[in-house]
This record gives C-alpha cells, sequence and structure tokens, in this order.
C-alpha cells in the first residue's frame, strides 16, 4: 500500500507519462524518424522535471511494434505503418507507466477490432480491480475478453503490475496480475494494466495500458489520456 505521500509522486509521474505521449504523438506521422519521437518523449519527461525510467522506454515500428522489449537501430516510419509505445514518467523514481500502439496511416478492420477488444479487455480488468479481489481474477477478466473476441493466440500471460520507487534495469514491482494468482488487492495500491495483442499470423500489434490507483470502491486511472484508436 501506498501512502498520501507516495501517491502524491505517482500522480506526478502519470502527468509525465501524458506529457510524453502527447510530445511522441506530435512527432508521430509517415516520414517520421523514430529517433525524433523518442527524444521528444524522452525530454518531455525532463522538461517536466521527471527523472530517467527504471527501463529504456520501448518504441518499435513496423515488425519492431511486436517485439515488445528495447532494441537497437531506429527507423523511419513508412506511409503505412504500426508504432508501440511503453513508456513511464518517473517523479522521485516512482513510476507510472503506459502503453500504445499508433497506426500510422488508416487502420485495417483487424486493426479496429484489436483496438475494441483492448479498450474492452482494460475496461473489463478495471471493473474486476476492488479491496480483496484476487490477482488472478483481473488476469481472468483480460483472458476472457480476448479470448471472446478471437485473440487467444495473440494476448500475453500477464496483464499488469504493481507500480513504486524502483531503479534499473526495470520499473517493475511485483504483485504481476497472472492466471490464478492468490494474492488479494489493497486499496492504497498503484497498477499498471497493459492489455497486449501480439499477432504473429497478421504481423499486427495492438497494445493499451496506463497506471491506476486501487481506491476503496474500485480503480482510479491516473492517466487522462483517452482510449481512442490512434490514427497518425
Amino acid at each position: 500500500m501506498k501512502s498520501a505521500a507516495e501517491i502524491a509522486m505517482h500522480r506526478k509521474a502519470a502527468k509525465l507519462s501524458d506529457d510524453a505521449m502527447d510530445a511522441g504523438l506530435a512527432k508521430t506521422r509517415a516520414g517520421a524518424f523514430e529517433g525524433d519521437i523518442l527524444a521528444a518523449m524522452q525530454g518531455a519527461v525532463f522538461e517536466g522535471g521527471g527523472d530517467y525510467a527504471g527501463n529504456e522506454f520501448i518504441i518499435g515500428s513496423g515488425a519492431g511494434a511486436l517485439l515488445c522489449r528495447y532494441y537497437s537501430g531506429r527507423r523511419s516510419l513508412d506511409a503505412q505503418d504500426q508504432m508501440t509505445w511503453e513508456w513511464a514518467g518517473a517523479y522521485a523514481r516512482y513510476h507510472a507507466a503506459m502503453m500504445r500502439t499508433v497506426v500510422i496511416g488508416k487502420a485495417s478492420d483487424t486493426q479496429k477490432r484489436m483496438h475494441a477488444a483492448s479498450v474492452e479487455a482494460l475496461e473489463a480488468c478495471e471493473a474486476a480491480i476492488r479491496p480483496s479481489a484476487r490477482m488472478g481474477d483481473v488476469y481472468a477478466a483480460h483472458a476472457q475478453v480476448f479470448d471472446k473476441h478471437g485473440f487467444n493466440d495473440a494476448r500475453m500471460q500477464a496483464c499488469g503490475y504493481a507500480m513504486g520507487a524502483v531503479y534499473n534495469p526495470i520499473w517493475v514491482e511485483f504483485p504481476m496480475f497472472y492466471e490464478g494468482n492468490p494474492l488479494p488487492i489493497q486499496s492504497g495500491q498503484v497498477f499498471f494494466l497493459h492489455m497486449i495483442l501480439m499477432d504473429s499470423d497478421t504481423g499486427l500489434a495492438m497494445c493499451m495500458g496506463h497506471s491506476m490507483l486501487v481506491t476503496e470502491t474500485g480503480v482510479e486511472r491516473l492517466s487522462r489520456q483517452p482510449l481512442d484508436l490512434l490514427e497518425r
């Protein structure tokens, strides 16, 4: 559980995450260089008084949008492309991670279905979070939605984890949302929920995620960003 002072730090980190997303989207278009987008996102955190995050900002386009891990090398975006971001604002080492996939050009029908399923899964997870609920129940809510939409093979075996004051090499704080996790959720915890679809058959990715605070009655999103399909 986080103290009131710690929650205030997470709120500052979440604002920095939102600002980084705004900065990245402002640079994202066909022909844009990944390095410029990454610099804008990281720069927004520093300009807002934040810190280096515990993990590198993850940015990958084209086939790299499915990697979901940091890798070396930068490319420019094609006229029809995709880009996955996973990043975190950090303030006094407290983190608020986020995740999005941005479509360059027009989203296909499959990408639209993937996005709709990701939003539904995220909202189902938020509805499942409340004090005394089990961590595994949240994972089950995520899996049920994706499986219903036919994305069983594209989803991950976890859908989030706790946030806290952490250091390199990762920003992950335990516990995690995975199948059967019996740990009870407590008011005052901060979690990062990530809905990840990586479909190797179609070569498409769609990811959605943000950090949230567990309250006495449910959840409070710490991000101000909407869950819209992002096309640039």
